[in-house]
C-alpha cells in the first residue's frame, strides 16, 4: 500500500463526494449492517477516513465507498476524509490494491477490471505488472469473463445467501469459479448448481470439471475416428461406455495404438486388456472365489475381496459389506456365459468384466 505524505483529514460534504466506477470491492448485507451500527455508535470519528481525490467541484473515492454510503443512508451531512492528488489509473491502481490486501476482492468484477485494461491494448505481463499480481493470477481472473450473466448472477445469490445467514453455508470460492470457467458455456450453470446442491469443495469441483473435460475429449476423438472407419462401431461403443465411467483409463495415446489394429475383434481385445490393466491398478476390488465349505444354500457362491470382504452372489454379486442383512447397494448381473470366469469389479465406478 502506498505510503501518503503526511496531511491533514478533513471533513467533506457528503453530497460533494462520489463512488468510482471500478471498485472491486463487494461487502455482504451482514457485514454492511455491522458497519452501519459502529456508525451510529461511534460516529464518523470512530472509522477510519475514507480515501478521495479531487475531481471538477467534488471527490471521488478511492477507499471506503460503503463507509461513504452507510454515512449517506444514515443521515449524516460530512464524512472525514484524506485527499490525495492521483490521475484515475493511479486511483484504480490504488483501490484495487487496498481491496486485494484486506482480502475483500470480488474476483468476478476483478475479471471485468483486468478485461478492460486488456481492451485498451495492455498485455497480460502489462497488467500483472500494474496491479503487482503474478501473471498466472491474472490469467486465472481473465478467465472468469467466459462466465454467462446467468451463472454469475446464481454464483452472487448463493454467496449473499451464506454469507448474510446466521450459520453460514456453502459458498463459491475463487478455485470453484475457475474450475466452472473451463466449461462449456453450455454446461457451466448445471454444474454450478450441482456443486451447490452437494456441497462440493473447491478442490473437488476442480477435480469433477477436469473428469468431465477429459471425458468430452476423448469422447470426441472417439466419434471422430469412428467417422473416418478407423475404429469400428461396435469397439466404440464399448469405449465410450469405459470413458463414461472413468475417462483416464484412455488416454490419446491409447487411442492411437487401438486405431492401428485393423480388425474388429482385435480392437475389442485391446480395449478390455487395457481396462483391465487401469482397473488392477486403481482398484482393490479384483475378486476370486472363495475356497471353503462356507455355504449357505445350494445356489449360492461366495466370492471374497483382496480387501477381506466376502461377497454372496446367488444370481447376482451383492455387495452387503459387514453384515448379511444389510440391503445390496451395488449389483452385477452374472450370466451362464460367466460361470468359470474371473469377475473383474471396481464397485466406485460400478465397472465389471468377465475373464
Amino acid at each position: 500500500m502506498k505510503a501518503w505524505p503526511k496531511c491533514e483529514l478533513f471533513y467533506l460534504p457528503l453530497e460533494k463526494v462520489y463512488p468510482n466506477p471500478f471498485n472491486t470491492n463487494r461487502m455482504c448485507y451482514k457485514e454492511y449492517e455491522g458497519l452501519k451500527r459502529d456508525l451510529l455508535e461511534k460516529g464518523v470519528e470512530g472509522i477510519p477516513p475514507i480515501l478521495v481525490t479531487p475531481r471538477n467541484d467534488g471527490f471521488m473515492i478511492v477507499d471506503g465507498e460503503h463507509r461513504w454510503r452507510a454515512a449517506l443512508e444514515l443521515g449524516f451531512d460530512t464524512i472525514r476524509a484524506e485527499i490525495v492528488q492521483l490521475s484515475d489509473e493511479d486511483a484504480k491502481v490504488e483501490c484495487f490494491k487496498r481491496n486485494y490486501q484486506r482480502g475483500k476482492i470480488d474476483y468476478l468484477k476483478a475479471a471485468e477490471l483486468f478485461s478492460m485494461d486488456k481492451g485498451f491494448g495492455l498485455t497480460v505481463r502489462e497488467i500483472a505488472k500494474k496491479y503487482n499480481l503474478s501473471t498466472y493470477m491474472v490469467d486465472y481472473i481473465l478467465q472468469l469473463t467466459r462466465l454467462s450473466a446467468e451463472v454469475k448472477e446464481f454464483i452472487y445469490k448463493v454467496n449473499d445467501s451464506s454469507e448474510d445467514s446466521l450459520e453460514g453455508g456453502f459458498r463459491f470460492t475463487f478455485r470453484h469459479l475457475i474450475a466452472i470457467s473451463k466449461l462449456p458455456e453450455k454446461n457451466m450453470l448445471s454444474f454450478a448448481r450441482e456443486f451447490f446442491e452437494n456441497n462440493v469443495s473447491g478442490p473437488e469441483a476442480e477435480r469433477i470439471v477436469a473428469s468431465f473435460i477429459t471425458k468430452l475429449k476423448v469422447i470426441s476423438i472417439i466419434e471422430e475416428k469412428v467417422s473416418s472407419g478407423i475404429i469400428f462401431p461396435k469397439p466404440a461403443e464399448l469405449l465410450k461406455s469405459i470413458v463414461e465411467r472413468d475417462p483416464l483409463t484412455f488416454s490419446e495415446d491409447k487411442i492411437e495404438s487401438l486405431c492401428k489394429i485393423c480388425d474388429e475383434e482385435g480392437q475389442i481385445n485391446f480395449i478390455r486388456s487395457t481396462f483391465l490393466e487401469r482397473l488392477d491398478k486403481s482398484s482393490l476390488y479384483s475378486l476370486a472365489p472363495l475356497n471353503g465349505p462356507e455355504t449357505k444354500c445350494k445356489r449360492s457362491t461366495y466370492f471374497k475381496c483382496q480387501c477381506g470382504r466376502v461377497y454372496l452372489v446367488k444370481g447376482k454379486v451383492l455387495d452387503v459389506l459387514e453384515r448379511w442383512e444389510e440391503p445390496a447397494e451395488k449389483i452385477i448381473e452374472i450370466l451362464p456365459e460367466h460361470v468359470g470366469k474371473r469377475l473383474h469389479v471396481n464397485y466406485a465406478d460400478m465397472i465389471a468384466y468377465f475373464e
